[in-house]
C-alpha cells in the first residue's frame, strides 16, 4: 500500500518567499517502504533522523547543565519516536531570553521585574 505524503518547502529568492508544493509516495507503510527503498536506506535514515533527535536531547541536557555521564545516562533511556518529558526551568529561560533582548528591552524588563519584588 502507498501513501502519498504532501511534502511543503519555502525558498526565498531575494525579497520574495514562494511555497513549493509536491507530493511524494513513501511506501505507506514500513514493509511499502523497505519493498520501495530497500531495506539498507530506511534504516539508514532512521538512524539519521535519531541521531538528529538525540543530539538536540544533548543540547538540551547540556543546557541544564548536566557532565557528560549524566548526560548519557540520560540518552540510554531515550526512546525514538516517544515524546521525552522536557523540564524547563524557567530562570534559565528567563536569563536565555534576557540576553538576545535589546538594550530597551533589557532595562524595561529589569524595571518590570524590580517594581514586582516582594
Amino acid at each position: 500500500m502507498s501513501e502519498v505524503v504532501e511534502i511543503k518547502a519555502t525558498y526565498k529568492k531575494g525579497d520574495v518567499p514562494k511555497e513549493f508544493v509536491t507530493l511524494y509516495d513513501f511506501g505507506g507503510d514500513l514493509e511499502g517502504a523497505k519493498a520501495k527503498f530497500g531495506e539498507k536506506v530506511v534504516y539508514d535514515n532512521f538512524v539519521r533522523s535519531g541521531k538528529i533527535t538525540i543530539q538536540a536531547a544533548i543540547r538540551r541536557f547540556a543546557e541544564q547543565g548536566l557532565d557528560e555521564n549524566q548526560i548519557a545516562d540520560k540518552v540510554s533511556n531515550i526512546v525514538l519516536g516517544v515524546a521525552s518529558e522536557r523540564v524547563v526551568d524557567p530562570i534559565a529561560a528567563t536569563i536565555n531570553k534576557f540576553a538576545s533582548l535589546t538594550p530597551e528591552a533589557q532595562a524595561e524588563l529589569l524595571s518590570k521585574l524590580k517594581s514586582m519584588k516582594k
